[in-house]
């Protein structure tokens, strides 16, 4: 014989699983926030804390110079080369071909490199001097060094020449 559950059976099941349900709930969240150490008032620590927290994160990125405020002036460092001194053809290259010159960047020859040498080379010293003073290609003049003399660079062309045979 088949039992035929009736609608007043369903609703009070229902009812008492729901109720079942929610109970447990509330006793889960009751037990999270006691092991989280919830507090319904913060210390005001933590207040000072988050506030702090939360300036630094929107405080802007720059500032702007109005015309009521006084110029800030920025000290440029600038790299200078005292001229009653000739740097050495190794100390041009150390400090301004080596960036390009060591590695090949942006097609350059490598130094240490004979065959990509010797290509230019055939053109003449002089063409390498010039090239070297007034840039070609992607190389700026004077590898971007305007204060080198060109004794210099022909110094810094001589080394480099040296290495690469």
């Amino acid at each position: 014989m088949e039992h035929k559950v009736t609608d007043a059976e369903f609703y009070k099941v229902f009812s008492i699983v729901s109720v079942i349900i929610i109970v447990l709930a509330i006793f889960i969240a009751i037990i999270a926030n006691i092991f989280a150490g919830y507090s319904a008032s913060p210390s005001e620590n933590y207040k000072a804390e988050i506030q702090n927290n939360t300036n630094q994160r929107i405080e802007p990125s720059g500032k702007t110079n109005l015309a009521s405020n006084p110029t800030i002036k920025q000290e440029v460092m600038v790299a200078s080369v005292s001229k009653t001194e000739t740097l050495s053809g190794e100390k041009v290259y150390n400090t301004v071909c080596m960036s390009c010159h060591t590695s090949g960047a942006a097609g350059a020859p490598v130094i240490g490199n004979n065959n990509q040498w010797s290509d230019r080379l055939s053109k003449g010293k002089d063409v390498l001097y010039a090239n070297a003073i007034n840039g070609i290609g992607i190389m700026p003049a004077k590898g971007g060094v305007s204060s080198l003399s060109d004794n210099e660079i022909k110094l810094a062309v001589d080394y480099i020449l040296s290495e690469s045979n």
